[in-house]
Formats: C-alpha cells, sequence, structure tokens
C-alpha cells in the first residue's frame, strides 16, 4: 500500500486546455520525456478530459508518446463538440459539430515545430457521410498548406479508418504515413 507521502508518476501532466463549453479545442500533454517533439492528435470529438481531469483515451495516448519521445502532445479534433457518447453529434449542422473556433486553433497548433501529426479515430464516425467528408478535405488541406505529412499508429480500423488511440495495443503501435485515398472515399 501506498503511504501519503508517495508520488506515483503517470508519465504525464495535462496542461493547456482550450475549452469554451460545449466546445474543446485543444488539450495539451506534457510526458516526463525531455524532448522538443510534439505528437499532434486529431481525434473525432471531445470526450469531457481537461486541464483537471484525463481520461482513458489521453492517458493511454500520452504513455504511447512518452514511450515513442515525444515531450509534448496537443489532442486536437475533427469535430469540437463535447461528448463521451458520439452519438450526441448525430443531427447536427456541420458548423455546430466543428465548432466556432475549431479550425483557427488546429491551424495555430499545426504549426507547433518539430512536430508529427497522428489521426486517431477509429471506425465510429457520429456524423453524416458528406459531413465526414467535407472535415477530412479541409484537414487534409490544412496539412498541405504548411506541408506535414498525416499518420496513424497500426494498422487502420476496418481498413478504412485511423486506429483510435485507446486501440493503439501490441502488434498496432507502430507509427506509419496515412494514405488519404484510404480513408477518403
Amino acid at each position: 500500500m501506498l503511504g501519503t507521502d508517495t508520488e506515483v508518476s503517470v508519465g504525464y501532466q495535462l496542461g493547456e486546455c482550450d475549452r469554451e463549453y460545449p466546445y474543446r479545442y485543444s488539450l495539451v500533454a506534457t510526458t516526463d520525456t525531455k524532448s522538443d517533439k510534439t505528437l499532434i492528435v486529431v481525434q473525432c470529438n471531445p470526450s469531457l478530459a481537461t486541464n483537471s481531469g484525463s481520461d482513458p483515451t489521453v492517458g493511454k495516448v500520452a504513455i504511447w508518446a512518452e514511450s515513442e519521445g515525444f515531450g509534448k502532445v496537443v489532442f486536437l479534433n475533427l469535430f469540437a463538440l463535447i461528448s463521451s457518447r458520439t452519438g450526441a453529434l448525430t443531427g447536427k449542422s456541420y458548423e455546430e459539430v466543428v465548432g466556432p473556433r475549431n479550425n483557427e486553433v488546429m491551424r495555430a497548433q499545426l504549426r507547433r515545430p518539430n512536430c508529427t501529426v497522428v489521426m486517431a479515430w477509429g471506425g465510429d464516425i457520429p456524423v453524416e457521410p458528406e459531413l465526414y467528408a467535407q472535415r477530412l478535405t479541409e484537414i487534409r488541406g490544412y496539412l498541405e498548406e504548411i506541408d506535414l505529412v498525416a499518420h496513424h499508429v497500426g494498422a487502420l480500423s476496418y481498413g478504412t479508418h485511423p486506429r483510435h488511440g485507446r486501440m493503439w495495443n501490441k502488434g498496432n503501435r507502430d507509427i506509419r504515413v496515412l494514405a488519404w485515398e484510404k480513408i477518403c472515399s
């Protein structure tokens, strides 16, 4: 049993959180690795995690990032509307699920020096296919504007979706260049 004087290191600390309820635009975690490398993870939509409380995805991704030598992890989202249930995004307008400042924050974060971008949302897409396709086209355009390459970790889920961060398990932990034609129909 741990005594009250014992500190347990989890390998990361939560920091800056750009949140204007009901939107979270970014969340930054710093790992225990002393590195200037930043991992930018683009997920589907944000959970309830903030700078004062993590969740299983943030924890797993931050620990993976630390093991890969990243000093910071920046969590961004295709859609900034906060919900722990993806079904909460269904039936909403494009503007409502993307969020009023999501593009501005994403573009600023993608300009961080020494960053690697990883797409990570799994196969449960909570918006209509045309909205999803529109968003992928926009994100791809932002990355191409500043000459960044998108990656994914492990095999694509269902052969068409970047694996969710909670699924970066044994056998699916290697970082790979994303072939956009595989995820854009």
